[in-house]
């Protein structure tokens, strides 16, 4: 094996991303586990952080979260894992040791979580090999028949599985909202579906969008925002009877946000999914969330997720996670300008990196 490896890192202080030539992560702890990345994400939040826009490193780190690939090398005291499993890595853990952890909710751990995740804190997965905990690292069992190429959707579906885990159990006779068809938006579409639910509407300005909603054939509409609003200004005459019961943010706009909280019926809720601009401001009636019993749920990372959004994954399988379905394109790593660019304009739904096995 090579002792160096192609890697995308990103530097802070002068916002730049560069590919170089590092060298390949050592095992030198008890629980290290290297990974041979076979296929890694690119996501919203890797864009945001490009423009240091998120929170990452000071230094030169490895961007990527998505990551899944094939175990190359395991430290002497990982008894869970071997060489050649087939894996997804989780970016995030908890220090277990803090008041968060111990409550259950490392995703606000105060020392780790999202403040030391790989892919911003710490080496990540645009580039051909990962270094992990043990602990991070997830099978994926050979009884799932869940090829790579999909588990590099896990990291993504253990987020959105948060969010359904928060919402709770949706009775199939609620009207539901998903606001935006990004990759996310979509996703949860397609997690309704997968559930039987029949009344579900999608809001999204992009025809290109809307129209990837059609592609998956799931009988929802895709509207404008102009017809969302047309057709809940007729709801809002008798909420009770044609008001939404769920409405999930997948877009991190604001305006939208608000708008739809004043569809809710009484016992709504309303999940905030999407990263809105840390000065984003709603406005809400507190006499509403009184008097209709309204809930408004946040949603962070993927505690205790990856084992859950594992089977998701393969319980959605080509169905709904086709790449040509979502429009995923994969790219080589070297080509990461025109990856970055094809999802910034909203050409793809998703970009992902493909190395070789």
């Amino acid at each position: 094996m090579s002792k160096t490896m192609k890697a995308l890192q990103f530097n802070r202080p002068t916002k730049t991303l560069k590919l170089k030539e590092i060298p390949i992560p050592k095992v030198e702890k008890g629980d290290d586990v290297l990974v041979k990345v076979v296929y890694c994400g690119i996501c919203g939040t890797d864009l945001h952080a490009i423009k240091a826009n998120y929170p990452t490193a000071e230094h030169d780190v490895t961007l990527g979260h998505e990551i899944c690939g094939v175990v190359s090398e395991i430290g002497a005291d990982v008894k869970t894992l071997k060489v050649g499993d087939k894996v997804t890595v989780d970016p995030y853990r908890g220090c277990y040791k803090c008041r968060y952890c111990a409550g259950g909710n490392p995703q606000y751990c105060l020392h780790e979580g999202p403040k030391n995740a790989l892919g911003f804190f710490r080496d990540g997965g645009w580039a051909e090999y990962c270094l992990a905990p043990a602990q991070q690292v997830h099978v994926v069992p050979e009884s799932m028949g869940l090829g790579l190429d999909l588990a590099c959707l896990v990291e993504t579906l253990s987020t959105i599985q948060h969010g359904v885990d928060r919402i709770g159990m949706v009775p199939h006779d609620a009207n539901v909202l998903i606001i935006g068809a990004g990759i996310i938006g979509i996703l949860y579409a397609c997690i309704f579906h997968l559930h039987g639910h029949k009344n579900v509407i999608i809001s999204e300005p992009s025809n290109e969008r809307r129209a990837r909603i059609d592609v998956l054939e799931l009988g929802y509409k895709a509207m404008a925002p102009d017809q969302t609003r047309e057709m809940m200004a007729k709801a809002a005459e008798n909420l009770d009877a044609y008001g939404l019961d769920y409405v999930v943010d997948c877009s991190g706009y604001a305006p939208a946000v608000e708008e739809a909280f004043q569809w809710l019926r009484k016992g709504g809720r309303l999940c905030i999914f999407g990263v809105a601009p840390p000065t984003a401001r709603i406005s809400i009636a507190p006499n509403q969330m009184f008097h209709k019993e309204l809930m408004i749920l946040g949603t962070l990372t993927n505690p205790f997720c990856y084992p859950k959004a594992t089977a998701l994954t393969a319980a959605m399988g080509a169905r709904y996670l086709a790449y040509d379905k979502l429009a995923i394109q994969t790219f080589d790593l070297k080509d990461y300008e025109k990856a970055l660019s094809s999802l910034a304009s909203g050409v793809i739904s998703k970009a992902v990196f493909k190395f070789s096995e």
